[in-house]
């Protein structure tokens, strides 16, 4: 039997591995990152668990292998960001609106992990309404980052991320709107996928976003402590969905990526950006061209007009369905969270404003693909620089919170490009990750790369040690 310690340093692939040969099983798997969980109180990444449930449905994974069952996920838990629903779980988006929500069912995603036989774990921290760049609610309290509790883990899956950071899930879903998966893996040291616009259904997602002035900019995709696992994910929650009609294909994989034939795009400057943030994007580069890969300059793009149209399309009705669906909450909202509220008033638009600024929006998009198709990769920055204190800006531990220092993350979404982020240098005490952009359904080609980066790296990035207090 392995040591169960061991089974949470493990990928996904070498806990399959050893499910498979019988030299562990999935409940002792699943209690493995079960106790992980227990230890980790403080940094406050999980909103549910049901452990008693979990360990019987890890029971009954070791039973249909034991039978032939050769389901690609079987037996293998992975933790849920709480604004996607798990049947029979609470559902709550970190909101007091939903304090009481159960799921009825499955979100899209969710339950096509379940047919693969995998095992939801548990529910993880987010702030409000998913609308914030760190993990704080009035409903959940403050999520903290397991490399400093003192400092931010990132939002809106800054419960994901940290969770994965120290260990205490293989995997789990987050959703991304503006920088919600990738600023979260950049400040915990775990990796995340923001996949191609349009390609995972949004289905069982509070709040929902397609119908709002986001349209494609939100997206679903799959987390985890190594890139390397997520494409597995990503092969299974992709595609069409009859509960979401704006979902089409993903390519597929396609032919192993020779790094010889790569040519990688950096911008030519980082204005605003952290030394630490650009070391990263140097050793990320130096990472793949050591290998073969070609370095080349990328034509850049303006971050500040992407700020502009991202805080335009969130809510081009001045907040007023946030309001609505937030009635039931009472006020009871983080003060960051309240003051969005108001602030959002300001913003409301008439359907000639918005049509012009999905207009601006057209022009943006294409802007920002034509400077990426020019290569196979850019490496772009996640955010100005690594997790700040709570409530402040990243780059900068005196500068009050704001978005301008997410503005590369927010430019990206917009473009919606396939982006994985993986840690990639230290700065101070706490993790630099880098944005790996491709051209749109790259997706599984980004990983690769991501992948080959992230082993080149591992060295540099020591584990977490705060949360063990």
């Amino acid at each position: 039997m392995t040591d169960s310690t061991h089974l949470t340093d493990l990928p996904v692939r070498a806990l399959l591995a050893e499910l498979k040969t019988g030299s562990t099983s999935s409940v002792e798997i699943c209690r493995a990152f079960l106790d992980r969980i227990d230890q980790a109180g403080a940094v406050n990444a999980v909103v549910f668990a049901d452990p008693e449930h979990v360990l019987q449905e890890a029971a009954a994974a070791d039973q249909a292998r034991a039978q032939g069952d050769e389901a690609p996920l079987l037996g293998i838990p992975f933790s849920v960001k709480d604004s996607l629903a798990v049947a029979n779980w609470p559902w709550r988006s970190g909101s007091f609106a939903r304090e009481h929500v159960i799921a009825e069912g499955d979100a899209t995603v969710v339950a096509r992990l379940r047919e693969s036989g995998a095992i939801p774990l548990c529910k993880t921290a987010t702030p409000e309404y998913t609308w914030s760049a760190q993990t704080h609610s009035e409903l959940h309290g403050r999520t903290r980052n397991p490399y400093d509790l003192d400092r931010s883990p990132g939002g809106s899956s800054g419960g994901e991320a940290a969770l994965h950071a120290l260990h205490g899930a293989p995997f789990g879903l987050g959703t991304d709107g503006f920088t919600s998966i990738r600023v979260p893996a950049h400040f915990c040291g775990s990796s995340g996928l923001r996949p191609t616009a349009g390609v995972v259904s949004e289905a069982g997602t509070w709040p929902a976003t397609k119908q709002t002035g986001m349209g494609d900019i939100s997206t679903t995709g799959p987390m985890g402590r190594y890139a390397e696992d997520l494409d597995l994910l990503l092969s299974i929650i992709a595609g069409p969905d009859v509960e979401d009609p704006f979902v089409h294909p993903l390519a597929s994989a396609g032919a192993p990526v020779d790094l010889r034939q790569v040519k990688v795009g950096v911008l030519p400057s980082l204005p605003g950006c952290t030394q630490g943030t650009a070391a990263a994007i140097a050793a990320a580069a130096e990472a793949l061209s050591a290998n073969g890969a070609t370095v080349v300059e990328l034509e850049p793009w303006s971050t500040e007009e992407a700020v502009e149209l991202a805080f335009a399309l969130m809510a081009p009705d001045g907040g007023a369905r946030a309001r609505r669906n937030l009635e039931p909450a009472d006020g009871r909202h983080t003060e960051e969270f309240a003051d969005l509220l108001r602030a959002l008033e300001q913003g409301r638009m008439n359907i000639d404003e918005y049509l012009r600024t999905l207009d601006k929006l057209a022009v943006y998009r294409s802007r920002i693909r034509r400077s990426v198709a020019a290569v196979d990769v850019a490496l772009v920055p996640v955010a100005a620089g690594p997790a700040p204190l709570h409530d402040r800006l990243p780059g900068d531990d005196q500068a009050e919170y704001n978005v301008d220092g997410f503005a590369h993350g927010f430019a990206i979404a917009l473009a919606g490009l396939p982006s994985a982020v993986v840690p990639v240098e230290m700065e101070g005490p706490v993790p630099v990750g880098v944005q790996m952009v491709g051209s749109a359904h790259q997706d599984f080609r980004i990983l690769e790369l991501a992948s080959a980066v992230q082993r080149a790296r591992q060295e540099a990035i020591p584990p977490p040690t705060a949360w063990m207090g």
